[in-house]
C-alpha cells in the first residue's frame, strides 16, 4: 500500500510485516549470531529481542533499566523459543562503570557480539522548550541518555565486538524531517544529533555495518508518552531489524532507512545507494555526491 501520511522512498509501505522480513526465511537467519539490545524490554526494542530469537538467535543480551521488564522478557522469549538464552542485565546506559560491567559479563557468558542493537532511549513530558513549565532538566537528560549513553554503550560494544559486526541505531523519523509537531524537541534533537555520532562511527570504523532507523510509528509507553499511538505494528520493527542484521541489507550501511519502506525496491535500487548520497544525511536541496573532501587538506 502507499504511504498514509508520510513521502516514502518505496512505491510500497509497509506497516505490518511481511515475507521478504520473515524470521523464517533462512536467508536472514541469526542462528549463531551473539545478539546485544539496549532497551530490550519493553516498547520497540522488545520486539526486537523476540525477532532475533524466532530468527534463530539462542545468545541474545539484554539490558534495561527495569528488573521486573528484564524477568517478563527472559521468561517470555525462553518460553516461546526454546534453546534461547536472555541474559537480562539490569543496566543505566548513563551510569559508564554499569555499561562497562554489563558487557565484560556479556562477553565473558557469550563471546564476541556480533550484532548491537541500540534502542535504549529517554523522552521527557512534551511542552516547549521556551515554556516557563519545562523542566529544563529532564529536557537536558535526553540528551545525556539519547547522545552520551548511547555513545557510552556503543563503545563498550565496539570492545567485544565480532568482526564485521553489525550496529543498528533505532532513532525515530523525527530526527530528519521538519518540526511535525511542538513539545518533542529535546526528543528529536538529541535523536539527530546520535543519528550523526553513528554517520562518524560507521566512517571511522569501516570493518563495521552501521544503519540509522526510522522503526515505525507504534503504540509504546514512550509514544503514549508524547501523546500519540501507532500506526504500525510492532512486529514490522523487530523483522526489518533482523533483515537489516542479515547479508542481504550490506549495501545500506552508513545510510538512513525506515521500516516502512519495502526491501526488495530498495535492494533493486542498490547501485544508486551505493554510488550517490540518496539516504545520507545531509542538508536537502544540496547534492553531495563524489564529494570526499578531507577538510583538513582543505
Amino acid at each position: 500500500m502507499a504511504s498514509p501520511f508520510f513521502p516514502s522512498l518505496t512505491k510500497v509501505w509497509h506497516g505490518e510485516s511481511y515475507p521478504a522480513i520473515s524470521p523464517s526465511r533462512p536467508e536472514i537467519s541469526a542462528k549463531g549470531k551473539v545478539v546485544i539490545i539496549t532497551g530490550g524490554a519493553s516498547g520497540i526494542g522488545s520486539s526486537i529481542t523476540r525477532a532475533f530469537a524466532a530468527g534463530g538467535s539462542t545468545k541474545i543480551a539484554v539490558l534495561a533499566r527495569r528488573e521486573e521488564n528484564l524477568v517478563a522478557t527472559k521468561r517470555s522469549i525462553e518460553r516461546d523459543f526454546p534453546g534461547t538464552e536472555i541474559l537480562g542485565l539490569s543496566t543505566d546506559i548513563t551510569n559508564r562503570r554499569q555499561v562497562e560491567d554489563s558487557f565484560a559479563k556479556i562477553a565473558e557468558t557469550f563471546g564476541k557480539i556480533d550484532v548491537f542493537v541500540s534502542s535504549a532511549a529517554y523522552m521527557p513530558t512534551g511542552v516547549p522548550v521556551l515554556s516557563q513549565e519545562c523542566d529544563l532538566d529532564d529536557w537536558w537528560q535526553t540528551f545525556t541518555t539519547n547522545i552520551l549513553g548511547v555513545v557510552q554503550a556503543t563503545r563498550a560494544f565496539a570492545r567485544h565486538a565480532a568482526e564485521g559486526a553489525r550496529v543498528l541505531n533505532v532513532s525515530t523519523c523525527l530526527a530528519t524531517t521538519p518540526p511535525l509537531e511542538p513539545n518533542v524537541s529535546a526528543y528529536a534533537a538529541s535523536k539527530a544529533a546520535s543519528s550523526k555520532v553513528f554517520d562518524f562511527i560507521a566512517l571511522e570504523n569501516p570493518g563495521l555495518k552501521v544503519f540509522n532507523i526510522h522503526p515505525g510509528l507504534v503504540e509504546t509507553e514512550m509514544s503514549l508518552k508524547s501523546g500519540h499511538g501507532g500506526m504500525d505494528h510492532i512486529d514490522l520493527s523487530g523483522n526489518f531489524c533482523l533483515w537489516l542484521a542479515s547479508p542481504e541489507a550490506d549495501f545500506l550501511s552508513g545510510k538512513w532507512v525506515w521500516v516502512n519502506w519495502d526491501v526488495d525496491e530498495l535492494k533493486a535500487r542498490t547501485k544508486e545507494i551505493l554510488t550517490t548520497d540518496l539516504l545520507d544525511t545531509k542538508l536537502g536541496g544540496v547534492s553531495f555526491t563524489g564529494f570526499n573532501a578531507n577538510v583538513g587538506d582543505i
